[in-house]
């Protein structure tokens, strides 16, 4: 994974230096931060670290100002304005095929304390959900992964984590199809990514 996207994928919290306060993910394109609009559903203000760094993000400057908007619309995304962000991540130009090979990167609180994650995935083949495709990760991603990018080895970014599946039978799967059906999730296609984007 290109090392100079790690410090553009970066955590949201509730409250400025409380890690267990952590809400999910979010990452840098264009001149915005991006992440799922459910992520910052509860509060007026939420904050992104940034190094060792708390930034707060107001309510009336996110985009839309209500959010999440209604899911029935996949629109369970919300883009806050940063001009001159300079981001390696780029929108893909079309949505990714069936059987892509691709990379995640989220943030993640496990008993030792938050960290980074970064693991592979691989898009499925499933009937269109609002704008969602079905995507399986190598290694398992839990809460906070939502509105993590899911990306290609130049940057390009083919979609934004959004929800968790668990209702998988892998009982006659190999070991790492086993493995990585169990870790399946929705990614809001980059093509409605653009459709929302301001």
């Amino acid at each position: 994974m290109n090392d100079k996207i790690l410090p553009f994928v970066m955590p949201i919290f509730r409250q400025p230096g409380n890690e267990r306060s952590f809400a999910g993910t979010a990452f840098c394109i264009d001149d915005y931060l991006v992440t799922a609009g459910h992520v910052i559903d509860t509060q007026l203000v939420y904050y992104v670290r940034n190094g060792n760094d708390f930034h707060p993000l107001v309510r009336n400057k996110w985009i839309p100002e209500v959010v999440p908007s209604d899911d029935r619309l996949g629109y369970d995304i919300a883009f806050y304005p940063v001009p001159g962000l300079k981001s390696p991540l780029s929108l893909a130009t079309d949505d990714a095929e069936p059987n892509a090979h691709l990379d995640v990167l989220c943030w993640q609180y496990k008993p030792s304390g938050l960290q980074q994650v970064a693991t592979q995935g691989l898009v499925i083949k499933d009937p269109d959900l609002a704008g969602h495709v079905r995507f399986a990760t190598v290694d398992h991603i839990t809460h906070g992964c939502s509105g993590c990018p899911i990306f290609d080895s130049d940057g390009r970014v083919y979609g934004m984590i959004t929800m968790g599946r668990a209702d998988v039978d892998t009982k006659n799967l190999a070991p790492l199809p086993r493995q990585m059906e169990q870790n399946t999730c929705w990614a809001f296609k980059t093509s409605y990514i653009k459709r929302f984007m301001p």
